[in-house]
């Protein structure tokens, strides 16, 4: 009898030990779960306050992105862009929070208004996008230039190809240019159709002259006006390297016409004096 008094002591208290242990588990669990709940509500309050905040730096960086842009108009870029300011400005907006993962919540647990900020942050991006895109375009056709253009408004367009110019790279050109009607596209547009005029002038008379003679022979075809015609015109090329091309290739026209001139006949590219004809 006393063993088994002994025995069901025991057995009382490993039943009271797993109620101990099971409720320590239970409180611990309840614990957990009601840190977890504050945790979760204090990201909660945090994401609206830096939503709140968010909110007011799009405003802020609206009115800076204005720095690049003359006269307070999204249109003609302030020369030369400050690429600094213009990373720091860029790493801002990617830095923007508008989802529930940039605050470490679950989309259920995100009750937030983000789409101000959202449609803000969207539009920013889209900002920076076209100010970059006008830089580079900008660059590009001033890499065909002789001298970049003192004035992008195109109200004088005064620019000379360089020898890197041609109908090929102006067309790839103006195919990067938005189909929109703005003072920036159609001055872009001005000035590239004025680098197209100069290239297919250059183009044209280079074509005609080399059609004036071939292997030091002159084609039937050359007249001393006609050359009079071509030689007046080459004051219209504004690169004075190419004028300089074109100008040799017709020194050397000039002399053939005035061998010409003097009775010289060029047979098989060799010039021979009419005494000196061969005999039939």
């Amino acid at each position: 009898m006393i063993k088994s008094g002994r025995f069901g002591s025991k057995s009382v208290m490993k039943v009271i030990y797993l109620i101990v242990i099971i409720s320590s588990i239970g409180i611990c669990f309840l614990g957990l779960q009601s840190n977890a709940n504050k945790e979760r509500q204090r990201k909660v309050e945090y994401a609206k306050t830096t939503i709140k905040n968010e909110t007011v730096k799009i405003q802020r960086l609206n009115k800076q992105i204005l720095q690049f842009y003359q006269n307070d108009q999204e249109e003609f870029l302030v020369e030369p862009v400050d690429m600094e300011k213009l990373k720091e400005m860029e790493r801002e907006i990617l830095s923007l929070k508008t989802e529930a993962k940039d605050f470490d919540l679950k989309s259920n647990d995100f009750s937030v208004d983000t789409v101000e900020v959202t449609q803000g942050k969207k539009e920013m991006t889209t900002k920076i996008k076209n100010l970059k895109n006008k830089k580079e375009i900008q660059e590009q056709i001033t890499a065909l230039l002789v001298h970049a253009p003192n004035d992008w408004t195109a109200q004088t367009i005064d620019i000379i190809i360089n020898e890197l110019a041609s109908v090929t790279a102006i067309s790839k050109l103006r195919s990067k240019i938005a189909d929109s009607e703005n003072e920036w596209n159609n001055a872009i547009i001005a000035f590239l159709t004025e680098m197209d005029t100069q290239v297919k002038y250059y183009s044209d008379l280079k074509q005609e002259i080399t059609a004036m003679s071939k292997d030091g022979v002159l084609s039937d075809s050359v007249t001393m006006d006609n050359f009079i015609l071509i030689f007046n015109q080459l004051d219209q090329i504004k690169n004075e390297t190419l004028k300089k091309e074109l100008v040799d290739k017709m020194d050397v026209i000039d002399n053939l016409l005035e061998k010409q001139a003097m009775g010289e006949v060029i047979v098989n590219q060799e010039e021979i004096l009419p005494s000196e004809e061969p005999l039939g």
